[in-house]
C-alpha cells in the first residue's frame, strides 16, 4: 500500500472537525467609515501607507540595529534602546492609525494590520528588559561563521566585515558587563557555553582560515582583532560564572499575561495558553495512535518506541552529518523538479554551514538561518549541528542518534526545499516589500510542516525509517504545543518538560534539553508548527470545495508561498484575495 498522509485523525470528518476548531475569525479592517470614499481620498491614503512602509523599512531594527548610528553601532544593545524604540513606535502608531484602511486595497490593508501588530509589540516588549536579562545578546560574533566558513571563498568585503565584527565584540561584551542584572541562571549557563565555543573557534579553525584565505593586506589586522576578541571572551566568561549574580531559577518564564497577549495581538490567534495546552493534548494523543498504527504496518506486534529506538542507531559517522543533510536536500530538490511540483525561483541557492556556538545548545539538529544577498544571489544558510571537538563519548553517541538517517531526510526538506528556504525565496519576490522583512513563525513553520506532509503524499519517502521519522517528528511538534505554554505559565517545570520529550516522544536527553532551552527564549514559537500546518490544510480544503475541478494544488502552493510568511489570519485573507474571494 503506497504511503500517503498518515493522519492523527482516524477519519476525514475528524480532521475536518479539528481544523474547524482552528478557524480564525476574519480581522475586520480598522477605519472611520464604511462609505465609499472619493477616488482622490483613496489615492491619498494609498500613497500614505506606501510612504509609511518605505519609511519604516528604512529604520534600523533588531537588537543590534535598534537606534544604531554610524557613531554608535552598538546603540541597539544599550539599556535605553527598547524604550527609545517604543517611543518611536508609539509615534508611528499614531501616524498609521490616521490612515483610513477602508480606502486601501486588500494587500495594503494586510500590510496595515501587519504594521500595527509589529509596532504594538515593540511597545509591549519593553516589559522584557532584554538588556538586563539576556547575556547571550552581547555575543555578537555569529555572522563570522557564515562569512568565512561557507562553501564560497570569502571576498575582501567579507573579511572587512568580519574584522569589524571582531573589533566591536569586546565593546559589546563590556557593555553587557555594565548592564546585566540578575538574568535567569539557565541563560547565564547558555551564554557561558556559547562564549566558550567562540573562544575555541577563534583560537583554532578561524585562525587557520585567516592564515590561509585572508588577503595579505588584511591578515595582520584580522589576527590582532581575533586576539583581542578572544581575550574579551575570556573576561566575559569569567564575569558570567564568577561575578554576575543570577536571578530566580525560572525567571525566563514570560507569564500568562504576556503569552496570551502575543498569541492574540502578534499571531492573530483565537487561543490562550490554557486552551492551547488542552488542544495540544488532544492532538498529541491522536498522533500516538497513528504511530501505533504505522508500527503495526512495519512490524506487527512491535511498539513504535522499539522501532524508533532501532532507527536512531542508523546514522552518519561523526563529521558526516552536514554532508548527509546536503545529500538529502539535493534529493528532494530533484524530486520537485522531476515531478514539476512547484516553480523554483532563479538567483537563489542553499548552503550548509556548521551551527554557530551561540545556537548549539538551543538547536540540537540545526535550522534555517535566513538569506543574505551575495553577488545578486539570495543565499540561504542551513545550519547543521554536528559532533564537535570536546564532546564526551556519551554526548557524541546522543548527537549521532538524534541525527539519524530518518530524521535527516525529513529535516532536510523542512529547512530547505520545499520548506523554509523555498518559502523565503518566494517571499523575496513579492512586490510588497514589507513581506520581505517580516516572517510570522506560525506561517513559516506551518508551511514547513505542510511541506513534510505534502512530500509524504507525493511519495518522497520510500523507506520505513523516513516514514516513521515523519510521524515521530509530528509527535515531537504536538509535544511542543503542550510544553511551551506550560513552562511559561508555571504549569510545567523545566525538568518536567525535558522528561516529557524523553518519555513521550523518545528524544535523546541532550536534544530534549536543547529544545526546552530554546523555548525559554522564544515564548509562543514552539506551537507554531502544528497550528500553522492545520490552518494551511484547512485553507486548502476550503478552496478544493469551492473550486471543485478547477482547484490545482501546484497553483495553491505557489499562491501561499507568494504571500510571504504572514500571520495565519492575514495569510488566509491574502490567498483568498488571489483567488478572487476578496470579502470572505
Amino acid at each position: 500500500m503506497p504511503y500517503l498522509l498518515i493522519s492523527p485523525f482516524r477519519t476525514r470528518d475528524e480532521l475536518s472537525a479539528m481544523v474547524c476548531m482552528l478557524a480564525f475569525a476574519a480581522c475586520a479592517p480598522a477605519g472611520r467609515s464604511t462609505s465609499t470614499a472619493p477616488a482622490p481620498a483613496a489615492a491619498r491614503d494609498s500613497a500614505r501607507v506606501e510612504r509609511f512602509i518605505v519609511s519604516y523599512l528604512a529604520t534600523p531594527r533588531g537588537p543590534r540595529a535598534r537606534g544604531s548610528s554610524p557613531n554608535d553601532p552598538l546603540a541597539g544593545l544599550r539599556a535605553d534602546a527598547q524604550a527609545r524604540a517604543a517611543e518611536r513606535a508609539t509615534q508611528q502608531l499614531g501616524e498609521l492609525r490616521g490612515i483610513d484602511t477602508v480606502r486601501l486595497s486588500v494587500p495594503q490593508r494586510i500590510d496595515w494590520l501587519l504594521m500595527q501588530s509589529t509596532l504594538e509589540r515593540t511597545v509591549y516588549d519593553t516589559v522584557l528588559h532584554v538588556a538586563e536579562r539576556t547575556p547571550g545578546q552581547y555575543l555578537t560574533l555569529g555572522n563570522i561563521y557564515f562569512r568565512v566558513m561557507g562553501e564560497r571563498p570569502p571576498t575582501p568585503a567579507d573579511w572587512i566585515a568580519v574584522r569589524t565584527d571582531l573589533t566591536l565584540a569586546p565593546r559589546a561584551m563590556a557593555l553587557g558587563r555594565a548592564q546585566l542584572h540578575a538574568p535567569p541562571p539557565l541563560w547565564l549557563k547558555l551564554a557561558g557555553n556559547s562564549a566558550g565555543g567562540y573562544k575555541k573557534f577563534l583560537r583554532g579553525d578561524f585562525v587557520t582560515r585567516v592564515q590561509t584565505a585572508a588577503p595579505d593586506s588584511l591578515r595582520a589586522s584580522l589576527l590582532e582583532a581575533t586576539r583581542r576578541a578572544a581575550t574579551a571572551l575570556d573576561a566575559y566568561t569569567a564575569f558570567l560564572s564568577d561575578t554576575l549574580h543570577a536571578g530566580p531559577d525560572a525567571s525566563w518564564a514570560s507569564g500568562r499575561g504576556y503569552y496570551d497577549w502575543v498569541l492574540k495581538n502578534v499571531h492573530f490567534l483565537p487561543y490562550t495558553a490554557d486552551s492551547m495546552i488542552a488542544e495540544g493534548r488532544q492532538i498529541h494523543a491522536a498522533t500516538k495512535l497513528a504511530l501505533d498504527s504505522i508500527a503495526q504496518r512495519i512490524r506487527p506486534g512491535t511498539p513504535w518506541r522499539t522501532l524508533t529506538d532501532e532507527m536512531r542507531d542508523r546514522h552518519p559517522e561523526p563529521g558526516k552529518i552536514l554532508a548527509a543533510y546536503e545529500t538529502g536536500s539535493h534529493h528532494v530538490q530533484a524530486f520537485l523538479i522531476h515531478d514539476n511540483l512547484v516553480y523554483l525561483p532563479p538567483n537563489q541557492e542553499l548552503i550548509f554551514v556548521p551551527t554557530p556556538p551561540e545556537l548549539r545548545e538551543t538547536y540540537a539538529w540545526g535550522g534555517y538561518g535566513g538569506t543574505t544577498l551575495r553577488d545578486n544571489v539570495n543565499v540561504g544558510r542551513f545550519f547543521v549541528t554536528d559532533v564537535v571537538p570536546g564532546m564526551t563519548p556519551e554526548a557524541v553517541r546522543e548527537k549521532l542518534r538524534a541525527q539519524n538517517n530518518g530524521w535527516i531526510e525529513v529535516i532536510a526538506l523542512h529547512e530547505g526545499y520545499p520548506g523554509h528556504h523555498l518559502q523565503q525565496s518566494y517571499a523575496l519576490r513579492n512586490p510588497r516589500k514589507l513581506r520581505h522583512e517580516m516572517d510570522n513563525t506560525y506561517a513559516a513553520e506551518g508551511w514547513a510542516l505542510y511541506s513534510e506532509h505534502w512530500m509524504a503524499r507525493r511519495g518522497l519517502f520510500t523507506n520505513d525509517d523516513a516514514r516513521l521519522a515523519q510521524l515521530q517528528m509530528r509527535l515531537w511538534r504536538t509535544a511542543r504545543v503542550i510544553i511551551d505554554p506550560s513552562i511559561h505559565t508555571g504549569a510545567m517545570t523545566y525538568d518536567q518538560a525535558v522528561n516529557f520529550f524523553v518519555n513521550e516522544v523518545g528524544l535523546e536527553r541532550s536534544a530534549a534539553e536543547a529544545e526546552v532551552n530554546r523555548f525559554t527564549t522564544w515564548p509562543t514559537q514552539a506551537p507554531s508548527y502544528i497550528v500553522g500546518w492545520l490552518e494551511i490544510e484547512r485553507m486548502k480544503s476550503e478552496l478544493q470545495q469551492e473550486l471543485g475541478a478547477r482547484f490545482d494544488e501546484k497553483q495553491f502552493i505557489e499562491r501561499v508561498l507568494d504571500q510571504g510568511a504572514l500571520p495565519l489570519a492575514l495569510l488566509r485573507r491574502a490567498v483568498r484575495h488571489e483567488y478572487g474571494f476578496d470579502h470572505q
